[in-house]
């Protein structure tokens, strides 16, 4: 289920421009932490915001420090349409910045009866009542945005592990956040007065104890 946007207005405001042919939203905001930080954060909340993100679609560099990530939001649980887009976050010189692009709005449910609609092919000037898809979005997306970023840049993720983290590796000494970042979530998490124990689809095992990898077994 995707969440409803009743987040209460922040100071930051995003707009909803055109550029060229496509809508497109943009930003960016200082890093309260180090670079490295501030995107593994970014990283953790792209892998865990399940309501808000479209499956399969997360593309992450971590050398790079950059991702990319299809995301879907609406009004309410009781709207017959949805908006869906890809979100690009990048951090660079103490910053990180978004940009919001291909904007689609979709039908939801079994009863919504129009077909999905590109912001990018709308034209206002032969349907000028289809500005109500702009404008819907706008809010939308300056509310999302605005707690999305909050929601970044309140996090201080400790990454003590970078290089392994860059080359997918999971090694003794990690903390979970660290695992995630390097391998993803886990297929299960089994728990007993010892140890956690996360097992992903490749048969790798991931032994936690107080907090901290203990071992791996690939």
């Amino acid at each position: 289920m995707m969440t409803s946007i009743t987040f209460a207005h922040a100071q930051e405001s995003y707009t909803l421009i055109k550029e060229g042919n496509s809508y497109i939203c943009k930003g960016s905001q200082p890093c309260k932490y180090d670079e490295k930080a501030t995107f593994g954060s970014a990283a953790l909340w792209a892998i865990e915001k399940s309501s808000n993100i479209i499956e399969n679609t997360l593309k992450c560099d971590a050398k790079k420090l950059s991702l990319s990530v299809g995301c879907s939001i609406e009004e309410s649980e009781n709207s017959d349409k949805a908006y869906t887009f890809q979100l690009n976050i990048g951090v660079n010189k103490g910053k990180i910045e978004f940009l919001v692009k291909d904007v689609k709005c979709i039908p939801k449910g079994v009863m919504a009866v129009f077909k999905t609609v590109s912001l990018d092919k709308l034209n206002l000037e032969k349907k000028p009542q289809n500005k109500e898809y702009v404008d819907k979005f706008s809010v939308l997306c300056n509310q999302f945005m605005q707690q999305t970023m909050k929601e970044i840049l309140g996090e201080n993720i400790d990454l003590s592990h970078w290089e392994a983290i860059i080359n997918g590796q999971v090694v003794k000494g990690m903390n979970p956040n660290e695992v995630i970042l390097a391998k993803g979530k886990p297929l299960t998490v089994t728990e007993n007065s010892q140890r956690t124990m996360w097992s992903y689809e490749s048969g790798s095992i991931v032994m936690i104890e107080n907090g901290i990898v203990s071992g791996v077994i690939n």
